[in-house]
């Protein structure tokens, strides 16, 4: 079973650049982690608001990044940096289906 884990990291707008940074080493660490499949970090237009999409083929490997260099420097730095905690959620997904032809998402070109 696979695991998408989708974050809300709420960034003090005036230290954006230190937070980019920090979530870019993070996102670079994660990719080489074994059982991570993609990580992606994204800027909101509301200031100071990232989304992160990764996706693990495990709950286990996204446990294994949690005791990565890369993630306990993210823990260690990143409280400083927010205007509140993060809002995480973990979605674990028997089943993923993608689309044969995207343009337009057509449900019956699922396959």
């Amino acid at each position: 079973m696979s695991v998408v884990l989708v974050a809300q990291v709420h960034g003090q707008v005036g230290r954006l650049a230190e937070l980019k940074d920090l979530l870019a080493d993070l996102a670079a660490g994660a990719r080489r982690d074994p059982g991570c499949d993609s990580y992606y970090v994204a800027f909101m237009d509301e200031p100071g608001e990232c989304l992160l999409v990764s996706t693990w083929r495990s709950e286990a490997a996204l446990r294994a990044h949690y005791r990565s260099d890369a993630y306990l420097r993210y823990r260690s730095q990143v409280g400083e940096l927010l205007t509140r905690p993060s809002d995480v959620v973990v979605h674990h997904v028997s089943a993923t289906v993608h689309a044969r032809d995207p343009n337009p998402p057509d449900p019956t070109l699922l396959g």
